[in-house]
C-alpha cells in the first residue's frame, strides 16, 4: 500500500539516517489497516470499517481517511495527518518485517526507495552506530515491530470470532451533496458488525466478548461510524471552496 521497493536492512545502510516528518506517502489512500487493539483509540476520529482480506473468514480492520478511491481528506496542508491518533500502520513507515507469518525468523526490512532516509546520515535518527551495532533508534524500531506483529496476529482472532458468530454483513450508503450532483458517491465493498445480529448471540458467546474485551471493541467500532459525518463535512467544504 506505501512500500515502493522492500529490501532487507544491511551493512549497506551502516550510514543510513531517517527521519519521517510528513505523511505525503498516504495522499493516495483512503483508508489504512488497524489493529483491534487501536480500534478503542481510532474510534473517536476515523470510521472504521471491515474488508474482507480475500481468504475465507478473514476480515481486516481499516480506519477511513476519504470517501472515495485515491482520496485523503485527513491530510493538512503540510501533508501530515489531522488527527491526534496515528494508526501504528503509518507509524512504523518506512520499516515492516518481511518473510511469512508462520516462519521463526522474519526480516528487519525497510522501503529502500522512501524519501525520508538520509544516506549520508545528515537527516533525522542514524540506523547504526559507528562501531556498526544497532543505533537506540533502530532496537526501539525491532521492538515496535515485533508487537505490531504480535497485535496483527490478536488482530485475525478478533475478527475471525466475528465472522465465526456470523456477525459482519456487507454495507452500501449513497451520499449526495447540495448542487454538486456530479459529486455524488456509492460508498461499498466492505463490511460492519449488524447491531440486531449482536442482539441475539448467546449468552456464552457475549460472556466470551466480555471478557475478552472483544465487545468494547465491538462498541467503538460501531460508534465510529459516525465519523463518516465528518469526513462528508470536510469534502462539502471542499467542493463549496471550489
Amino acid at each position: 500500500m506505501i512500500y515502493d521497493n522492500i529490501q532487507p536492512l544491511s551493512e549497506k545502510h551502516a550510514k543510513w539516517s531517517v527521519g519521517v516528518d510528513n505523511h505525503e506517502f498516504l495522499t493516495h489512500l483512503n483508508s489504512v489497516p488497524v489493529l483491534a487493539t487501536e480500534i478503542v483509540f481510532a474510534a473517536s476520529e476515523f470510521p472504521i470499517i471491515f474488508s474482507a482480506t480475500g481468504n475465507e473468514g478473514e476480515y481486516l480492520p481499516l480506519v477511513v481517511m476519504g470517501l472515495k478511491d485515491g482520496q485523503n481528506l485527513l491530510l493538512n496542508d503540510k501533508n501530515v495527518l489531522s488527527t491526534r491518533y496515528v494508526p501504528a500502520f503509518v507509524r512504523r513507515y518506512p520499516f515492516v518485517l518481511g518473510g511469512s507469518n508462520d516462519s521463526e525468523m522474519m526480516a528487519l526490512c525497510m522501503d529502500e526507495d522512501s524519501k525520508f532516509f538520509s544516506h549520508d546520515g545528515s537527516k533525522g535518527a542514524r540506523l547504526f552506530q559507528d562501531d556498526g551495532s544497532h543505533s537506540d533508534f533502530l532496537k526501539e524500531v525491532v521492538e515496535f515491530l515485533r508487537d505490531y506483529q504480535y497485535r496483527a496476529d490478536m488482530t485475525r482472532v478478533f475478527t475471525k470470532k466475528l465472522h465465526e458468530l456470523d456477525l459482519l454483513e456487507p454495507m452500501s450508503a449513497n451520499i449526495s451533496f447540495k448542487d454538486k450532483s456530479e459529486a455524488n458517491i456509492n460508498l461499498g465493498g466492505f463490511f460492519v458488525v449488524k447491531r440486531e445480529k449482536l442482539k441475539v448471540i448467546g449468552d456464552a458467546d457475549a460472556f466470551d466478548l466480555f471478557k475478552k474485551d472483544s465487545l468494547e471493541l465491538i462498541y467503538a467500532h460501531l460508534h465510529s461510524l459516525s465519523n463518516f459525518n465528518r469526513l462528508i463535512d470536510i469534502m462539502s467544504a471542499k467542493l463549496a471552496a471550489e
